[in-house]
């Protein structure tokens, strides 16, 4: 599905392409967010964002053609795009896209964005949706964190464009608010998937068809543009859009502002509430040192793989659920019990040679369990630790949210 206007398609062969990188949900390995190659513009005028969707794994259809991050700050005098040009302040030009360990979430970041005091770091993670009666959907979550590092406050517009091609067509979608939370659900007549776009807390969007009028095409011209608020119900057509943040102020003191979107396929997403980790308590060591936890945010109707760490090799850890406070418990000799009350106990499976335990736990759809938290210890039976053959990791706070 290239659809290049003729300045794009020039400017596509004169700058070398970068290398393609995916990202795989875990657990059930059915949601790919692709990275395209050149998906970084290479120019902080230039459009790029070419990025792929797919619900059914790396196999599957394709739903999405571009998806990308543009701003303006006091003092601009048109948008530019988060690019990989040499004085972008992009960290390691050669291969900027950096995936986590467990290959769910990728992460790029700027430093003195193009000399004007802020910096930004886009992280996105996919997980899956899919359960035993429904087994596809998924989402792509993004978050950009925007942070000051001058001593005056800067204003900033912020721009998020998304193009989907639902059924892997593009020219037939249509499109709809829905919600809560409001977001758009892009359909297309020729299959049954359906797709949404969510922007948390913007001020302005602009759906429009691929091309002049696009919302991409205002934040790479030469004058100033915001989003009309214009453009639903929409289609057939070829469906774009955009979301603008308006003269949003970031203060200084270095403290990230954070953006959230959503990219969904056969799955509403539910609310904007950050999936988040927090520990609390200190762990307890054993042969390999204290026991610790990968990173394994929960999602509304999400599939997470809680990793524990740092185990002895063959050892079955024993998880601990339940509710905050969590207060911290001195227990002699076992340790420092960090989960009370206790809702449930469950052994996870037994630690692999490097010493990790993986166990997938599901989240039901009910937007009610957005912004709940739960507490997690994990206990470790190992003979190397001290006064009790029990090692343990801390608490670890999850607060569920869909991003």
């Amino acid at each position: 599905m290239l659809r290049f206007t003729a300045p794009l398609a020039l400017l596509a062969v004169a700058v070398p392409a970068q290398t393609a990188v995916n990202i795989t949900s875990s657990c059930t390995p059915n949601v790919v967010y692709g990275f395209n190659a050149g998906a970084i513009p290479a120019l902080n005028t230039g459009s790029g964002g070419s990025s792929n969707l797919r619900w059914n794994g790396l196999a599957g259809q394709d739903q999405l053609f571009a998806n990308w991050w543009y701003y303006r700050v006091a003092g601009d005098t048109r948008e530019f795009s988060f690019s990989r040009a040499a004085t972008s302040g992009i960290q390691n030009p050669l291969a900027p896209i950096v995936v986590s360990p467990k290959g769910d979430t990728a992460t790029i970041e700027w430093v003195n964005l193009d000399g004007k005091g802020l910096n930004a770091r886009l992280i996105t993670r996919v997980y899956s949706t899919a359960t035993a009666a429904a087994p596809t959907g998924g989402v792509a979550s993004e978050c950009m964190e925007i942070s000051n590092t001058t001593t005056a406050p800067i204003v900033l517009n912020l721009f998020h464009y998304a193009d989907f091609d639902v059924c892997g067509t593009a020219g037939t979608d249509t499109a709809v608010f829905v919600g809560p939370p409001q977001q758009i659900g892009i359909s297309d007549a020729a299959c049954a998937v359906r797709c949404f776009h969510l922007g948390c807390g913007w001020t302005n969007y602009l759906t429009a068809p691929f091309g002049a009028a696009s919302a991409q095409s205002l934040c790479i011209n030469a004058v100033i543009d915001n989003l009309a608020n214009v453009g639903l119900p929409f289609g057939p057509g070829d469906w774009t859009n955009g979301y603008q943040w308006r003269d949003i102020t970031i203060p200084p003191g270095g403290r990230p502002v954070r953006f959230y979107t959503g990219l969904s396929c056969d799955r509403q997403i539910p609310c904007c509430d950050p999936a988040t980790i927090e520990s609390y308590c200190v762990g307890k060591a054993g042969t390999n040192g204290i026991p610790r936890w990968g990173d394994n945010p929960m999602y509304v109707c999400g599939q997470t793989e809680l990793k524990v760490l740092n185990c002895l090799p063959g050892a079955s850890p024993i998880l601990l659920i339940g509710v905050p406070p969590g207060v911290c418990a001195p227990v002699p000799p076992f340790g420092t019990l960090a989960v009370n009350p206790i809702l449930a106990i469950i052994n996870m499976a037994p630690a692999t040679g490097a010493g990790v335990s993986a166990l997938c736990l599901s989240i039901p759809w009910d937007p009610s369990f957005c912004g709940a938290m739960l507490n997690l210890q994990a206990f470790v039976p190992d003979a190397g630790a001290a006064g009790f053959p029990l090692a343990h990791t801390d608490g670890c706070k999850f607060t569920i949210g869909s991003l």
